[in-house]
């Protein structure tokens, strides 16, 4: 074997596909029963449709992910919708943190120093008066970026959000098509995907790896490509998932620590119909027909549909340090958090809701051991940091993965597939 991949994610697949076809002998290794890893489209009967349990937007116009698409002959609608903020009850149509956003935008360009969000709330906005903006900032970091304000760098979160694009897609029938193109692919072009494996240790020396899974199996390559996420870099020794390297990566695992991997649990709730359309609620001039986001002061507090597309399908999201502090509750509960905190921001019964619902699912990422976190953001030491992570080592150890990207669009699925194509020629350059 040429080339072992550890992960049959979006990076590990569009590895394997680059280096197939370059005519390398490729062997994918994925610890999951199903290929993806964090994008995992559900065909399940009781939704009626495909729902998403991981990322289901296109964050703008995305060279690689687009590319992909029209390659696989995968066609992509754009997002549509109105956004409302409910606050203490009041619905407030838009997005705006508040009056002092242009003061706030002011700020983070004149900033220099690479300092956290905290630092910056101290250094700039610790009056009383920007109580609401520092409210506000803070649920949109945790919330969209599944960051951390004690570890998020205001320097790279502004030229993030700055880069950021209005225009939105979603991939009709969802991300798990695009994966099942790679991996269609990948196995025309002669590589091997193995299923249910999990990596437990790679030992290796220029030149040669040996890659045991948990059952002592051992599998060997001249070059390795491992691309599991940071979260499960970052778990104990004896965690599952967790990959024991001989001789030891220790510069890398002291580099991961040092980078950003937020949680996340998304929330699939199936209605009979699309009740939110049809609601009358206190403010009579609130029209939610066209709802495409709500945000809201609730525990869960994000919820969309999926308009343009009439559904019944309501989505929740909590990420952030909220949704680390629910990493050991159990489904039922966070049902029952997600259904009051729905009947507060529509007013209406619990008990209602529950009748109106036909099937549910929840994905609490952090609480999965091959993912351990929903992806990675930018801390203030994470520039240093992520260099260290993407450099191949000998050139035989070679990593991927949506942490492994140094472009704007991090976190997301056009990172991963970015850094696979890396990896993947990185691992062409090496061989002789």
């Amino acid at each position: 074997m040429d080339v072992i991949i550890i992960g049959a994610g979006a990076a590990g697949l569009m590895a394997a596909k680059k280096l197939a076809d370059a005519g390398q002998k490729v062997c994918v290794l994925e610890a999951r029963d199903r290929i993806g890893g964090r994008i995992f489209t559900l065909t399940d009967k009781a939704f009626q449709q495909p729902a998403e349990a991981g990322p289901e937007y296109i964050h703008g116009n995305l060279e690689v992910t687009l590319s992909l698409l029209k390659e696989a002959g995968i066609e992509y609608r754009e997002a549509e919708g109105e956004m409302w903020q409910v606050t203490n009850g009041k619905w407030t149509k838009g997005m705006e943190f508040n009056e002092d956003q242009q003061l706030l935008m002011t700020r983070l360009k004149e900033l220099k120093e690479n300092i956290s969000i905290a630092d910056f709330f101290d250094r700039y906005f610790s009056e009383e008066k920007f109580a609401p903006l520092r409210h506000s900032l803070t649920s949109y970091i945790e919330g969209y970026y599944a960051g951390n304000i004690q570890q998020t760098s205001a320097l790279a979160f502004f030229k993030e959000w700055s880069a950021e694009d209005d225009q939105q897609y979603r991939p009709i029938g969802g991300y798990g098509k695009m994966i099942q193109y790679l991996a269609d692919k990948s196995v025309e072009a002669g590589a091997l995907i193995q299923l249910s494996t999990v990596v437990k240790e790679i030992r290796w020396l220029k030149g040669w790896v040996e890659v045991f899974d948990e059952t002592r199996h051992s599998y060997i390559a001249r070059k390795v490509i491992i691309t599991v996420p940071l979260g499960v870099w970052l778990a104990g020794e004896d965690s599952k998932g967790a990959i024991a390297y001989s001789p030891a990566l220790l510069q890398k695992k002291e580099a991961a620590k040092q980078m950003g991997f937020g949680s996340a649990i998304k929330i699939l709730l199936f209605f009979k119909n699309p009740f939110w359309e049809e609601i009358a609620l206190a403010q009579p001039e609130v029209d939610l027909k066209r709802t495409s986001f709500i945000i809201s002061d609730h525990e869960i507090p994000t919820w969309w549909t999926q308009l343009p597309e009439q559904s019944s399908l309501l989505t929740g999201w909590l990420a952030g340090p909220k949704a680390l502090s629910l990493k050991d509750t159990d489904n039922e509960t966070i049902l029952l958090q997600s259904l009051d905190s729905l009947s507060r921001i529509f007013n209406m019964g619990q008990k209602d809701l529950q009748q109106k619902l036909l099937s549910w699912q929840i994905f609490n990422w952090t609480a999965e051991p091959f993912t351990r976190g929903a992806y990675s953001f930018s801390t203030t030491s994470a520039e240093e940091a992520r260099k260290i992570m993407m450099q191949p080592v000998e050139g035989t150890l070679f990593f991927a993965g949506d942490a492994f990207y140094d472009g704007l669009e991090m976190g997301t699925v056009e990172a991963a597939l970015t850094s696979g194509i890396r990896a993947g020629e990185e691992v062409l350059a090496a061989f002789p």
